[in-house]
């Protein structure tokens, strides 16, 4: 018989408390359709973020150009 073990691995959260605020905030602004398109989008964006390890709120101009140019 074989013992198997497993080990915990601790996650960071994947947004602050003020990203998740400013998300959440922002599509409270939506309903039906557009929220759930804006949904998609910011989805999109902050996975675009994460790869690049940068902070949702703390972009510089030429990332937020970039990011602007990818959305079109």
């Amino acid at each position: 018989m074989t013992a198997t073990t497993t080990a915990l691995v601790p996650l960071q959260p994947a947004f602050s408390d003020a990203e998740r605020l400013a998300l959440a905030g922002f599509l409270a602004g939506y309903r039906g359709l557009t929220r759930e398109a804006y949904a998609l989008d910011l989805r999109q964006f902050t996975t675009w973020c994460r790869a690049r390890s940068l902070h949702l709120l703390a972009r510089s101009s030429p990332q937020a150009d970039w990011s602007t140019r990818l959305t079109r």
